[in-house]
């Protein structure tokens, strides 16, 4: 008897004390109080005094060359905050930027309007595990176009941007961008890039996606980035890349591109996923759809209509085993080595359940760019081994389907590919080149009809199933069209 009430006694004393660290926690988090600051050194003097919790509350109106260097202390479950008074009210330019240098730190209904600053990034997330929501950057460019910096850069690792808008950079250096060294499991959602206008300078991507894979081989090291539920509105840049992933293990999916110059692009790394994205060209010049290089990729499920020119493109790779000619000139070697591929071999890639309509140029080609600048580049290693499955193609201009075979070079002819499988595949509407001796690509006369969102769905395929990117009709909450109002901040609504 004194055992168990021993025990009844402990147990409750247990729970008591749990309770009791509950509470604590409770109100140590609800236990942070609101400061408003109405000016930069009140910010600042702010963000030095604040405890967990805390919410920093910034006045509206303007707010010139607010540099903020956010390093207040904070904690998971209990997180510091900047908000705006009034989302949106609170506009920061001249030479505002705002830098996390700690962790668990939250940004929210911030505008960057019209200023400028003079090099590295608007918003620099150098710490990990914080977050900038509800907040847009608008027209902060230099005067001088070749004054390098992003408005967003990551060089932490676990933070989350989401629900923001960034319209009309024209400077040079990508949107947005992730470092090389110590920037993993970063996320951009929701978010709404629109009107970056063209100009012809390379490194002018919307997204750069940098990180271990860059010039390497497959490993289990990566960028592990993820690019879902946005949308590219003209969005151009350099006009070449929209999304360009170099590092391995990113996750690009569920986005929209919506008459955009340049595609999304595998440029480097391995190991990446290309799930549910729309990209429609809506007939504008100077519009592709994917374009990849690189092994182990997945690409399931994107749809692609109206490109001006060419739909998904499968690349030939640069052979560095050694020089082939007198000519060749490595991209990334020096005098005594020849250094990493510029374009790395399509390899052990799955790409399966794709749409591509009406594009301008070819809808799908495998081995694209083979000996392109020959014998300066050595692209010459043609796509081996890849699963091209349930893919449809229709209307395409030049061809629906194009495969490239060797040439009969000397310098090239000795190397041997392992073959790609083919299977249940559909064009429709168009020609085919190269496919004469595979199985798995098939003519069919596809009828179908467009829904609401103007995609083809197409009719049941006799001796086909499941053909083409009709995950958006099975998944339609997660994977659809985006349009404006399901992205950027709230108060833009």
């Amino acid at each position: 008897m004194k055992q168990r009430l021993f025990f009844m006694v402990n147990k409750a004393k247990s729970l008591c004390l749990g309770l009791t660290v509950l509470l604590s926690l409770q109100i140590g988090y609800a236990a942070g109080k609101e400061i408003l600051v109405s000016n930069n050194s009140e910010l600042t003097s702010a963000i030095s005094s604040a405890k967990a919790g805390d919410v920093i509350t910034m006045k509206d109106g303007e707010w010139k060359d607010a540099v903020i260097d956010f390093k207040a202390t904070a904690t998971a479950d209990a997180p510091v905050t900047i908000k705006a008074q009034t989302a949106g009210k609170v506009i920061l330019d001249g030479s505002s930027m705002l830098t996390f240098t700690k962790p668990y730190l939250k940004v929210d209904g911030l505008l960057f309007k019209g200023g400028a600053i003079r090099k590295g990034a608007v918003l620099n997330f150098n710490s990990d595990n914080c977050t900038i929501t509800n907040t847009a950057i608008i027209d902060y460019n230099p005067a001088d176009f070749g004054a390098k910096y992003y408005w967003i850069f990551f060089s932490g690792n676990n933070n989350l941007l989401t629900h923001c808008f960034f319209k009309g950079k024209n400077n040079v250096e990508p949107v947005l961008g992730n470092a090389i060294e110590g920037a993993r499991h970063n996320t951009v959602s929701y978010c709404y890039f629109k009107d970056i206008p063209y100009a012809k300078q390379n490194g002018r991507e919307i997204m750069r996606i940098w990180g271990p894979g860059k010039l390497g081989k497959p490993s289990d090291d990566g960028a592990f980035f993820t690019v879902e539920h946005n949308l590219f509105d003209h969005a151009d840049g350099e006009g070449v890349e929209i999304v360009s992933l170099k590092s391995n293990h990113n996750v690009v999916r569920f986005n929209t591109v919506r008459a955009c110059m340049g595609a999304i692009t595998n440029r480097q790394g391995h190991n990446n996923t290309f799930e549910g994205n729309f990209i429609l060209g809506e007939n504008r010049a100077g519009t592709l759809g994917m374009r990849f290089a690189g092994e182990n990729l997945h690409v399931v499920n994107n749809y692609i209509s109206n490109v001006s020119e060419k739909g998904m493109l499968m690349m030939a790779g640069e052979y560095m085993d050694k020089a082939l000619t007198t000519d060749f000139k490595p991209g990334h070697g020096d005098d005594q080595t020849l250094g990493s591929p510029r374009y790395y071999q399509v390899r052990n890639c799955v790409i399966e359940n794709n749409t591509i309509i009406n594009s301008g140029g070819k809808g799908l080609h495998v081995g694209d760019s083979y000996k392109k600048r020959w014998p300066q580049m050595q692209l010459c290693l043609l796509p081996e081994n890849n699963t091209i499955k349930n893919n449809l193609i229709m209307n395409c201009v030049e061809s629906n389907v194009e495969i490239t075979y060797p040439d009969t070079d000397p310098n090239t002819s000795y190397l041997s590919f392992i073959p790609n499988k083919f299977e249940g595949n559909v064009y429709s509407g168009g020609d085919a080149v190269g496919i004469e001796k595979i199985q798995g690509i098939n003519k069919k006369d596809v009828k179908g009809a467009f829904d609401k969102d103007g995609l083809f769905v197409p009719k049941e395929i006799a001796g086909f199933k499941g053909v083409g990117a009709d995950e958006y009709l099975k998944k339609s909450d997660i994977c659809h069209p985006l349009q404006p109002k399901e992205v950027g901040p709230n108060w833009m609504l």
